[in-house]
């Protein structure tokens, strides 16, 4: 039997997140090429770097992550699916990449003047599938962080377009209550943006383009959050590298107590479980620093099938 895997080829149309969140995260074009199912030989020199990779991208984007309702498993999955991907496509190997192997084989022993060994071939596939995890964990907090603002419903542009055969009012931000009395319709921003191209006009100056008007009305963005900036990288002390022994050792614990509960949550039976939920709402369902977490385990309860 041999160790083969068929999957269907991807649309010609370009996926978004907003509807195909799954396949955008797991980089499904990298995944329908894969054509081999390894082994746990074959994942046992990786398997340690995808479960630190996972945890620590996990654990530096935890809000971002309940917010799209991943937990850590999760994110170690995704990362396995991606381990999967650079086996198949990327691991320097003898028998699945013949090509890449001899190149890598041929460079050492220029560099070295002897070919290298089983041990120093594996020690170049770890880097490499570090710096491919890396980029692959990126990827996905990029695209979660698009899923947030879907879900959210947090406004993102930055103005809205408008056109008309007469000129704009003198005060543009009457458009924004009421285009249609003032003899404009709303315009696609991509639209927008390519007319605006030829013109070179800028945002918020009105402009005229084959007898029509156009205008883009620049939106007030709401303030920035605690939140925002959680995580996001903006923040030295953040770093793993930056904290001190103490800092280090109280996170670690943080993360294990956060393991060890959810693993007993997990284990509690229903009644015991609907318990836990219904006193922590209890205590804190007045205080609106848990607005989200309140309405998460509510929602807990209602898939449990309880009727408060």
């Amino acid at each position: 039997m041999k160790d083969f895997v068929e999957r269907p080829p991807a649309d010609e149309k370009k996926i978004h997140s907003r509807n195909e969140f799954e396949l955008c995260y797991i980089r499904h074009q990298y995944f329908r090429r894969v054509n081999y199912n390894p082994k746990l030989e074959d994942m046992k020199p990786y398997s340690r770097i995808i479960e630190y990779l996972s945890r620590n991208t996990f654990y530096t984007y935890r809000y971002l992550f309940s917010t799209v309702g991943m937990e850590l498993d999760d994110v170690t999955n995704i990362g396995r699916v991606h381990m999967v991907n650079f086996i198949g496509l990327f691991e320097i190997s003898s028998d699945k990449n013949v090509v890449k192997y001899q190149e890598f084989c041929n460079l050492f022993k220029e560099n070295n003047k002897r070919y290298p060994t089983a041990e120093e071939v594996v020690n170049k596939n770890k880097a490499n599938i570090t710096m491919f995890m890396k980029q692959r964990m990126e990827d996905l907090v990029r695209i979660c962080k698009q899923k947030a603002k879907n879900i959210k419903g947090l406004q993102v542009d930055e103005y809205i377009a408008f056109y008309g055969t007469k000129p704009p009012p003198e005060n543009i931000f009457l458009l924004l209550k009421d285009n249609e009395s003032h003899g404009f319709k709303r315009l696609d921003n991509v639209a927008f943006k390519a007319i605006k191209k030829k013109t070179r006009a800028k945002v918020g100056e009105p402009f005229v383009f084959a007898g029509t008007h156009y205008i883009a009305v620049p939106l007030e963005q709401r303030n920035l959050t605690v939140l925002d900036l959680a995580g996001a990288g903006l923040d030295p002390y953040e770093s793993t590298h930056n904290m001190n022994p103490e800092q280090l050792l109280f996170r670690k614990q943080e993360e294990i107590s956060f393991d060890k509960n959810r693993k007993m949550f997990k284990n509690y039976p229903k009644e015991e479980k609907v318990k836990v939920l219904l006193d922590w709402i209890e205590q804190n369902e007045n205080n609106p620093n848990f607005t989200e977490e309140l309405n998460i385990a509510r929602r807990f309860l209602k898939n449990m099938g309880y009727v408060g």
